[in-house]
């Protein structure tokens, strides 16, 4: 073959490659100003409403679940907005009166009622555990753009790194470790603290609620959200972002600053647990009977039993991280 040809072959071999490469490119990150699958059929909203009916037990595969659908939203030009569910609600309910657009669930042990037969559509298995998620042909005419885009997103080369951030799910292993380290900064803690804090709240599962409707990671009240500018709690950024705002706002008007990083910590973790008005009481309480209202062994006896507790266990965690790193 002349060198002419094999001229010609390789650069026909490299353009292949190279549109390719572009197609799958494009797919997963569509940039503004080209006209997408989504732009072509025409959105109904700018917002993709998703939920994850999967039980307590799942843990961190309830935010691997989120974080692909946010994915695949920011791919879309869409915002992502979790819709919560009880594990007693309808939820097949929620797809037919539109209330949500996606549903997380494990088909296996929720299967598709009859009813909707042939209505909706079910993505292939995104976890190995029968975890799929199910949209409403009608509904959600990008149905089919969605199931190609899945099956792209687990061939990018860094589809496995992600993945592991989140299964397997146990103590030592947190998916939002770089959210952690970044927001602990301006705190000047260690981020392994918020880390401790993160895990006695949810236990790393971004959509948590309370008995006394506390929210996501760090299980924030809507109350404090909206005085911390938090807009949405069950995503994982605005919910951590939120609580270390909240720490700083307790550190600042508890006038902690001037103590030992230690006492610090131990006020702010008491007040997080029971509250800033209750912890000052305890504090003046101490201090009217001789204690030392900066140190958090001579208030603790005045706080409630289950603050005492919660300080106690956030810190165990905490130095048992520690000293397993050293």
């Amino acid at each position: 073959m002349s060198k002419k040809k094999i001229l010609i072959v390789l650069a026909v071999a490299f353009l292949i490659s190279f549109l390719i490469k572009e197609y799958h490119k494009r797919l997963l990150h569509p940039s503004s100003n080209m006209r997408t699958e989504w732009e072509l059929i025409g959105s109904r909203s700018d917002t993709l409403l998703c939920t994850i009916y999967l039980p307590a037990h799942a843990g961190t595969r309830v935010g691997y679940h989120y974080e692909i659908m946010k994915r695949f939203a920011h791919s879309h030009d869409m915002a992502l907005q979790y819709v919560p569910v009880l594990e007693d609600t309808p939820v097949w309910e929620l797809l037919e009166t539109e209330k949500t657009d996606i549903i997380a669930v494990n088909i296996i042990h929720d299967p598709v009622p009859k009813s909707l037969s042939g209505k909706v559509c079910i993505t292939p298995q995104i976890t190995s555990l029968g975890e799929v998620w199910i949209m409403m042909k009608d509904k959600c005419p990008w149905h089919l753009n969605l199931v190609h885009w899945i099956t792209l997103f687990k061939q990018n080369r860094d589809f496995t790194k992600f993945r592991n951030r989140f299964l397997p799910s146990s103590p030592d292993r947190c998916p939002y470790d770089s959210l952690l380290k970044a927001v602990s900064r301006p705190l000047g803690w260690d981020w392994r603290m918020l880390r401790a804090v993160m895990y006695q709240e949810s236990k790393y599962r971004m959509n948590a609620r309370s008995g006394r409707d506390a929210v996501g990671l760090m299980q924030m009240k809507a109350s404090t959200a909206r005085d911390m500018k938090v807009r949405d709690l069950y995503d994982p950024e605005e919910n951590v972002k939120g609580a270390a705002r909240y720490f700083a706002y307790l550190r600042r008007n508890m006038h902690l600053t001037r103590l030992p990083e230690e006492e610090e910590i131990n006020f702010v973790l008491a007040a997080y647990n029971a509250g800033m008005n209750r912890i000052q009481n305890d504090r003046e309480r101490a201090a009217l009977e001789g204690k030392d209202p900066d140190a958090w062994s001579d208030v603790a006896p005045y706080a409630p039993e289950q603050t005492q507790e919660y300080v106690e266990i956030v810190w165990n965690r905490y130095m048992g991280w520690i000293t397993s790193s050293e």
